[in-house]
């Protein structure tokens, strides 16, 4: 075996050895030169999540010649919201995988290097988000009740529910538009540090008016679809309210048509007291008319009695 130590200037990433045997009979044949250098830059970084939590990440290897082998690579992990070292370690392949509860918050920028018996090769990074587009609204929770002559008071109830924490909504905008009147309500809700939770409110419609409620999730990705959910604020209201008598859970996806909201009708309301009270009444009445005969029962048994034995006169004998 034949070594020789050599001193490579420190600008030099790449340098090729050609090797020469001969002796006094002549010379040998050439021996393939080889390239020996600092490693190149992985290409085609990717990253994907598995199952909301597990991030899998991949690169391709640098080419290099294959007498010259990648001993392994350093991963460094940033946080590339605040540029903070998240984790630093060595790879023996070209793919590595970790888990992380919170990807709502979470930016991350990959930066991989190959190394050698040179040493670190020229670096390459990527940076990744997985937040999602939000899902749409799935199911509310809406009943509306009269509150005055010309107004009436529509109360929503909106659970953010989040399947996997990268489609988590950043805000909920809820807006109540009515066709005479418009906009008549709208509001942007905070809710990604909140989940899971409810979106409640109380908002006053004017009576005889068409409505809509309309609910959107965002987050810095974009927009979910639509939902939308279409009343009426006529007089009485219809259809029939729901066996409870206060609220009515829809459930529809978005798009659904127009759907008159079951609400509680104040008329209902008082024809079911008025009902309560002819039953009260007609039970008391019975009651009184029970007593009245018991106590007439009761007095013809305690009466004394006026028949008795009485002899006529003649029957006695005479003195």
């Amino acid at each position: 075996m034949i070594t020789e130590v050599v001193n490579v200037p420190n600008n030099l990433n790449t340098f090729t050895v050609n090797v020469l045997l001969s002796n006094n009979g002549g010379t040998f044949d050439n021996i393939s030169s080889f390239t020996f250098g600092y490693l190149g830059p992985v290409t085609n970084i990717d990253s994907s999540i598995d199952n909301c939590s597990t991030i899998d990440i991949t690169w391709t290897a640098p080419t290099v010649d294959d007498r010259v082998s990648i001993q392994y690579y350093i991963l460094r992990i940033y946080d590339a919201i605040t540029g903070s070292l998240v984790k630093n370690v060595s790879v023996y392949d070209t793919s590595y995988q970790f888990v992380d509860n919170n990807l709502f918050i979470h930016r991350y920028t990959y930066a991989i290097t190959g190394v050698n018996e040179l040493g670190e090769g020229i670096s390459n990074n990527d940076t990744f988000s997985y937040q999602r587009v939000p899902r749409s609204v799935s199911r509310a929770h809406f009943y509306v009740t009269t509150f005055n002559e010309t107004r009436a008071n529509a109360s929503f109830s909106i659970p953010v529910i989040i399947e996997c924490t990268g489609e988590s909504p950043e805000n909920a905008t809820v807006t109540i538009q009515c066709n005479g009147t418009g906009i008549v309500f709208t509001s942007t809700e905070l809710v990604e540090y909140s989940q899971p939770r409810n979106i409640t409110g109380s908002v006053l419609v004017p009576l005889y008016e068409e409505c809509n409620i309309s609910i959107v999730f965002s987050n810095r990705v974009g927009s979910s679809e639509l939902f939308t959910l279409e009343f009426d604020t006529f007089l009485p209201f219809d259809p029939t309210p729901s066996p409870t008598g206060t609220d009515e859970t829809v459930t529809l996806p978005p798009g659904t048509p127009r759907t008159t909201v079951i609400i509680a009708v104040i008329a209902g309301c008082i024809t079911v007291i008025l009902i309560i009270l002819i039953i009260v009444t007609i039970v008391l009445i019975r009651v009184v008319r029970k007593k009245k005969k018991a106590c007439g029962k009761k007095r013809a048994n305690s009466a004394p009695s006026t028949s008795f034995d009485q002899k006529a006169p003649n029957d006695y004998p005479m003195t």
